[in-house]
C-alpha cells in the first residue's frame, strides 16, 4: 500500500518540481515548492510536511548551515539535500548535518524518486 505525504521542494527554478510533479501525483502525494529559504520556512511552521528536497545553492539560503535550522523547526524531517556536481567535500559536510539522501542531479530523477519514496515510507512510521 502506498504511503500517502506532503513532499516541499525548494529550489532556484522549478526544474525538479516540474520533474516530480506528475510522479507525486500518481503516487497521491501532495507536491508544495517554494523558490527562497524564507518561503521554506514559513511552509514547513505552517504545513505538515514528510519530506523536504533542497536545493544547496537555495537563494538567500545558508547552504549547510541551514540544515540544523530546518532540523530545528522539524527533527524528524526527511531532509534531501540536491547538488548541480559531485563534489566530496560539500558531500561530506551536508551528510554530517543528519541528512535522510545526498542527490546529484545528473544522476537523474529516477534516482530521486526512489530516495523519497523511501523517505515518504520512513516517515509514516
Amino acid at each position: 500500500m502506498e504511503k500517502y505525504g506532503t513532499l516541499l521542494v525548494a529550489e532556484r527554478g522549478y526544474d525538479l518540481t516540474g520533474g516530480l510533479s506528475a510522479w507525486a501525483r500518481e503516487n497521491g502525494h501532495r507536491l508544495l515548492s517554494v523558490n527562497n529559504l524564507k518561503d521554506m520556512i514559513m511552509t514547513l511552521q505552517t504545513q505538515k510536511v514528510n519530506v523536504l528536497v533542497m536545493d544547496i545553492c537555495l537563494p538567500d539560503a545558508l547552504g549547510v548551515e541551514a540544515i540544523p535550522i530546518i532540523k530545528g523547526l522539524c527533527q524528524k524531517l526527511a531532509i534531501i539535500i540536491t547538488a548541480e556536481e559531485n563534489n566530496p567535500d560539500q558531500e561530506s559536510r551536508v551528510r554530517q548535518k543528519g541528512i535522510f539522501y545526498y542527490h546529484v542531479k545528473s544522476f537523474g530523477v529516477d534516482e530521486l524518486m526512489l530516495a523519497i519514496s523511501n523517505a515518504m515510507e520512513r516517515s509514516s512510521h
